[in-house]
């Protein structure tokens, strides 16, 4: 029973790390491109009064003239160019709020309707919104495309769900471990990607047209092409997973009935929800355990939005800083994420697999050492914002994009094992769900909080207020967080 629970838990979690692998290949494409992407729209359509994008251009540039009225801003000297960061930093947010609605609406879905089912449901989604992509030959329909794109994007929170359904709490880590690898090799090939098919020009100039290209299309034909992909493997490989150990175990006694009492007694550790609590002290210990894991989720939940507003907003800034600060092509954009996708990716193998789950603080450790690394990364890119505007970039911006990789290898992946761990198996959907709809809440603030700093203030002062404040929460999560909280053997029934 015991290798026969193992067996099936690595095949699903190779089957999600696949699947996710592709997600993330499909949604980084877009990175590296937005920023000309929006300057594409601005120049067929900006100056028209009459389309949506003129309109928010027209309201950003009289409020640029009000604040440069009363508090006169080197950055907003640059004038028209400076409002495609506030306008980027709104889209943004935007998306991440939409995620933010719909997060913990997915995890009570998975709950309810299975893991299988709620994730086609996203992957339909996510088709839609890359098939509007490809033909959003105006601003209208590719903000469409990302209002869309926002409601269906559940695949990480739902990965996270199925790889804690298959594995147990000694291998939970190396598990969630995955998914952050997915992410680092994602973050490694997609933004080169999206550069490579960004050279190919077959946007149309006609945005009237319903069926107009939008800018860089050849990228979103591909994007497609990888969803479409991912849903085929997933539909024909993946799956249902919410009673994953309670399946194999009523397999396994049909198969063997004679051992029937043996094989209940050798899976008791990994089939609780069928125990009773127990009377007396025990039943005590497991209410007080219950609460201090509340306690403990609700602090991780308050930390993960901390953390995510000025992460989410400092590393959505970046590529516009190196367009505006430094002129850089699609091309260097994509190598500057590459690099940091790279690092990501090395570090997720060798490093992080290798410490998560080793002792009771491996997770935290890594997390508060992410934590850190970020911070120490945000002060050297606020240092390389101080250059000359035009002049290459500084060695400092390499050294805070090694920040961002070891952030990005860390923290959030460790975080959803933590919380996973703290977590009774039935209510894995909806916990998973409530942390990743509070991060997202940080995700759409952050974007505009860190363009509305960079845009009054410049990116200097932007990216130092986002190194101070990483370093705080990196300090209260280390006083605030235990290294494993421990879950009540009490499972509550479905």
């Amino acid at each position: 029973m015991e290798y026969t629970v193992a067996a099936h838990g690595k095949r699903i979690s190779r089957i999600v790390f696949i699947g996710l692998l592709l997600d993330i290949l499909s949604f980084t494409i877009i990175l590296p491109l937005l920023p000309r992407s929006l300057e594409a729209y601005k120049e067929r359509e900006g100056a028209d009064a009459s389309t949506l994008l003129g309109t928010l251009l027209a309201h950003i540039a009289h409020l640029r003239a009000y604040v440069q009225a009363h508090s006169p801003s080197r950055f907003l000297q640059q004038g028209a160019r400076a409002d495609l960061v506030l306008l980027g930093g709104l889209l943004g947010s935007l998306y991440s709020l939409l995620q933010c609605v719909i997060a913990p609406v997915i995890g009570r879905a998975a709950d309810r309707f299975g893991r299988r089912r709620t994730l086609m449901y996203c992957m339909a989604g996510n088709i839609v919104w890359t098939v509007i992509w490809v033909f959003a030959g105006s601003f209208e329909s590719f903000l469409l495309a990302r209002v869309i794109a926002g409601l269906s994007e559940g695949n990480v929170q739902l990965s996270n769900t199925i790889i804690a359904d298959v594995t147990d709490r000694a291998t939970r880590s190396h598990g969630m471990a995955l998914v952050g690898i997915a992410f680092a090799v994602g973050f490694t090939l997609g933004p080169s990607i999206g550069a490579f098919f960004a050279r190919m020009p077959i946007e149309s100039t006609n945005s009237r047209n319903v069926f107009a290209f939008a800018p860089f299309a050849a990228a979103a034909v591909f994007s497609l092409a990888l969803l479409l992909a991912e849903s085929l493997y997933l539909f024909v490989k993946l799956p249902e997973t919410m009673h994953f150990r309670r399946s194999l175990a009523d397999s396994n006694e049909t198969a063997d009935s004679g051992t029937e009492d043996t094989e209940t007694a050798d899976s008791g550790t990994k089939d609780t929800e069928t125990a009773e609590p127990l009377a007396g002290p025990t039943h005590a210990v497991d209410t007080q355990s219950t609460a201090e894991n509340n306690r403990t989720l609700r602090r991780l939940n308050i930390l993960h939005f901390a953390y995510l507003f000025f992460f989410s907003g400092m590393e959505y800034t970046l590529t516009f800083l190196t367009h505006d600060k430094f002129n850089f092509s699609n091309a260097q954009q994509g190598a500057l994420l590459g690099f940091i996708g790279v690092t990501s990716t090395v570090l997720q193998g060798g490093w992080v697999r290798r410490i998560k789950g080793k002792s009771a603080h491996g997770d935290k450790g890594l997390v508060a050492r992410g934590m850190a690394c970020c911070a120490i990364g945000l002060a050297c890119v606020a240092h390389c914002a101080k250059g000359v505007q035009g002049a290459g970039p500084a060695w400092t911006l390499w050294g805070g994009a090694l920040g961002f990789a070891v952030a990005s290898a860390t923290v959030v992946n460790c975080l959803n094992s933590m919380v996973s761990l703290a977590t009774a198996d039935l209510e894995t959907g909806r916990r998973l769900g409530d942390f990743r709809a509070a991060g997202q809440i940080g995700r759409a603030l952050g974007p505009v909080f860190a363009c509305s700093v960079y845009w009054l203030l410049g990116p200097s002062t932007c990216y130092a207020v986002g190194a101070a404040a990483v370093a705080a929460i990196s300090v209260a999560f280390v006083t605030l967080v235990p290294a494993r909280p421990a879950v009540s053997s009490t499972k509550k029934h479905s």
